[in-house]
């Protein structure tokens, strides 16, 4: 549900730096964006620092009401959920980035999620997490859509959106 978007790092053969744990001052593009932690007790192969917010490239989440309803089919409720998000780059350079975006799960057998569309994502079936990975050109809009429906007892509220 976030808007904003998150530039990463990730430093293969880092052990081989020699770093300190500590703070660490974050530039990008020659702009200070705030600070991270290196933690080089860390097991992992790969070094992760987050890099702050990215403020030119942009996501909107947009639900499509003409692809959403709400169908009563005797003693249950079923609802449409379609959602569309919109990533531009207002950068200078192609960006490479990953984009999720999450849909509910049920624990409750009367409680049915199905998931409708995925515009090819890659889907994570026990967290409910898509996950694309894009290439955006200088200037370019992608779009991608997400359907999901909800089917359960017309007696019980839930809080979906």
């Amino acid at each position: 549900m976030d808007k904003e978007t998150y530039l990463l790092a990730e430093v293969a053969d880092w052990e081989n730096l020699n770093l300190l744990p500590g703070e660490a001052t974050i530039m990008v593009e020659g702009t200070y964006v705030g600070k991270t932690f290196i933690d080089p007790a860390s097991t992992q192969d790969t070094l992760n620092l987050t890099l702050g917010k990215d403020k030119r490239v942009v996501v909107k989440r947009e639900k499509l009401k003409d692809f959403s309803s709400v169908k009563f089919m005797g003693t249950s409720k079923k609802q449409v959920f379609t959602y569309e998000l919109t990533v531009k780059n207002n950068k200078k350079e192609t960006i490479q980035m990953i984009l999720k975006e999450q849909y509910p799960l049920s624990t409750l057998k009367e409680i049915e999620v199905e998931l409708l569309e995925s515009s090819e994502a890659v889907n994570n079936t026990e967290l409910g997490v898509l996950t694309w990975k894009l290439e955006l050109p200088a200037g370019a809009t992608k779009k991608v859509r997400v359907s999901y429906s909800v089917k359960y007892p017309k007696d019980k509220t839930l809080n979906l959106y």
